[in-house]
Parts: structure tokens; C-alpha cells; sequence
């Protein structure tokens, strides 16, 4: 019998999910659907969209009755179509809602707090990596009784929510510090603080996500291969092998192989100075090689275990004009901040999405406000 759904919602049915291989013609043949109007719906949707990009996971609702055609509703994570009975097709636009979320660090974990009030992996990620990533290590600095606020949106199409937007503002209450980022879409894009200072700094706190630091910076550290105490001028980030490893900053590689007890290593050299070395990895990022140029954040290898090393981990050290310092102790400093008219546009900015933030009981079933589109 042909599978009948109209909306899994309100019936409590659940749609066909691709699956690997699956076209969206092999999946109607297989539900006994006709050649004829299989033609017919492929050749409607692949108008409006190109059905070689259907995905794993995306999702297929058909309404049949009487053995007549009545809609089909594609699904991907972002974007929906429905065909009617006439073979017209329609995009539905996504809507945005304004919402603010709130919560405290209970278990030592950014992420499960941040999940705790409806986040997504996603959101945690654009929290940690996306504004905070030059201030905060989430890997070293969390602590029970930190809290959270993020002011940001939620995309959906229909009634079905598909994600969360960029994050408008975020605050995160460390002790007794407190980090503020609100993004500013004018000029130079990006998180600045209250004060119009960018978040963005020369460096990257952290070279790894989401691990935990195995041994820090000393000079006298037991080897646990050599069985010797001898210096560990540099941090060492336990994480599973694969691991993505980024470049804490701009700069260029000067050396990217295999080098004794650091098994594959990357060195790269950037300005003002400093030097960052990434050892003990289990492959290089595509495209590091001895004399290219990288941009902060890229991909410069995945953890391993190679050369001398009990697991796997990251072995992070840094230099600054050939002297071996703790990373830990890092304070670099910010790009230019906006200064003059940029900064008078800031501030009245930031004080209409304080406004918004002030009423935001009142406005969060609201569609988003032009400011932000």
C-alpha cells in the first residue's frame, strides 16, 4: 500500500529520509508511484532546485488520494519545496524570532548547560569558537556557577524549526569577569565589547576545541617515555586521534614534516615575533606544506600520536623572538578598534539592541526587526 502523508506533525507519521544513494525518483518508483508522475514531479522540483544535491537525511512527504496526486513536500535542513496537485512549485521563506537564552554552568560543561536551555551543538560552537574564542578557553577556564546570556535568533520554515541565526549578543560571566561581545554588522564585520573594542586578537586562546589540557607549561615535567624530568616548555591537549588542529593565528609555514620525538609536526611564523609549533600529529590539514601562507583558524592538522607519545594529544608550544613562552599566559592583542563616526554608529547600535533586550518577553513571538535582516 502507498504510503499517505499529509504533515508528520499533526498525523504523527514520519516522512521518507534519504538515505545514502537515495534520488528522489528511486524513492517514489519504490513507493509504486508511476513513471508518469514521477517524471512529472522531477521535472516541477528540478526547476527550482538541483535534485543531484539531495542529501542523506533529507525528508519526503507525499499525499496521495483516491490513487491521485495531492502534494509532495521536500525537505532539507534549510529549505523546503511543495509541489501541488497542478505541478507549481513553492519555496517556503524561513521566519525569524527573536529569543533570549539564559542558563548557569552546572556540570563544568559550556556544552551541556548551553544544550540544557534548548541550544544546538551549532550555537555552541558559534558561542565558543565564533565569539569568544580570543578571551575563553573552554577547555581550561570553566567553571561551576559561570552563567550565559545569548540574544540571537530562530529560523524557522513553517512550523519547523531549522536552526538558530548569528548570534546578535553574548555575555559570559567568568568569576568575576565578565566578557561581552555584540556583533556589528557595519564596516568591519564582527564582536566588539561595550567599548567598540574588537573581540578578534592576533591570536586564538586555544588551538583545539573542546579537550582537556594532559600537562602545562614547566621546567622540570617527568617524561613518561623517557622516565627523566626534563623542561616541557609548552601545553599538551589530550583529544581523540582526528582531532582538527588550527593555526592560533595568521602567518606562514615553516616547516611542516616529521620531527623526531614531535612525530609530524607544523611550525608557523607570525608577525611580531612569534613562532607556534603543533607536534605529535597524525596528519597534516590539507594543503599545509613548508611555505604557504595561512589565515588564524585554519585547519593545519588533526591529533595524533606520532614520535614519542604515550596517546594521542596535541603537543602546543610558542616562541616569541626564539624564547619559549607559556601559552597560558598569553595575552595578545586586539585588531583595530572603531574609533570616530564608526564608533558613535556602534553605540547607537548597541543601544537599540540593549532596547530590544530590555523587552524582550514582550517581542520574542515577533518576526525579527529590520536592523538585523
Amino acid at each position: 500500500m502507498f504510503l499517505i502523508l499529509v504533515f508528520s506533525i499533526l498525523v504523527g507519521l514520519q516522512p521518507y529520509i534519504l538515505k545514502p544513494g537515495d534520488n528522489i525518483a528511486g524513492v517514489l518508483i519504490s513507493k509504486k508511484v508511476s513513471n508518469e508522475l514521477v517524471a512529472k514531479i522531477v521535472s516541477a522540483l528540478g526547476k527550482e532546485t538541483n535534485l543531484k544535491r539531495c542529501k542523506p537525511g533529507d525528508k519526503l512527504y507525499i499525499t496521495m488520494r483516491d490513487n491521485k496526486f495531492i502534494e509532495l513536500r521536500y525537505e532539507q535542513p534549510k529549505a523546503t519545496w511543495i509541489i501541488d496537485s497542478l505541478f507549481q512549485v513553492s519555496r517556503l521563506q524561513p521566519r525569524k524570532v527573536l529569543i533570549y537564552l539564559k542558563g548557569t554552568i552546572e556540570t563544568g560543561s559550556l556544552w551541556d548547560a548551553l544544550l540544557k536551555v534548548g541550544g544546538t551543538p551549532q550555537l555552541v560552537y558559534e558561542f565558543a569558537e565564533g565569539v569568544f574564542t580570543w578571551d575563553i578557553d573552554f577547555n581550561t577556564d570553566t567553571r561551576n556557577g559561570d552563567t550565559f546570556e545569548i540574544f540571537t535568533t530562530q529560523e524557522f520554515i513553517g512550523d519547523r524549526f531549522v536552526g538558530y541565526g548569528k548570534i546578535l549578543l553574548a555575555r559570559y560571566i567568568l568569576g568575576n569577569k565578565e566578557f561581552t561581545g555584540v556583533y556589528y554588522p557595519k564596516v568591519r564585520p564582527g564582536y566588539y565589547d561595550l567599548n567598540g573594542k574588537a573581540l578578534q586578537k592576533l591570536f586564538l586562546k586555544s588551538p583545539i576545541s573542546y579537550v582537556r589540557i594532559s600537562s602545562k607549561f614547566s621546567y622540570s615535567r617527568f617524561h613518561p617515555i623517557l622516565r627523566i624530568f626534563r623542561p616541557h616548555l609548552g601545553v599538551d591537549y589530550a583529544a581523540p586521534t582526528g582531532t582538527p588542529v588550527r593555526s592560533i593565528g595568521s602567518g606562514k609555514v615553516t616547516f611542516a614534516g616529521w620531527r623526531g620525538g614531535f612525530g609530524r609536526q607544523v611550525i608557523v611564523r607570525h608577525t611580531g615575533g612569534f613562532e607556534s609549533y603543533y607536534g605529535h600529529l597524525s596528519r597534516f590539514g590539507k594543503g599545509i606544506k613548508n611555505g604557504v601562507s595561512i589565515s588564524q583558524g585554519q585547519i593545519i592538522g588533526y591529533v595524533g600520536s606520532t614520535g614519542l607519545s604515550t596517546g594521542p594529544h596535541l603537543d602546543f608550544k610558542l616562541k616569541k623572538h626564539g624564547t619559549w613562552i607559556n601559552p597560558l599566559k598569553l595575552n595578545p592583542p586586539s585588531i583595530k578598534p572603531l574609533k570616530g563616526k564608526e564608533l558613535e554608529d556602534y553605540e547607537k547600535y548597541k543601544n537599540e539592541v540593549f532596547t530590544l533586550i530590555a523587552g524582550i518577553e514582550s517581542i520574542r513571538k515577533l518576526s525579527i526587526l529590520p536592523i538585523f535582516k
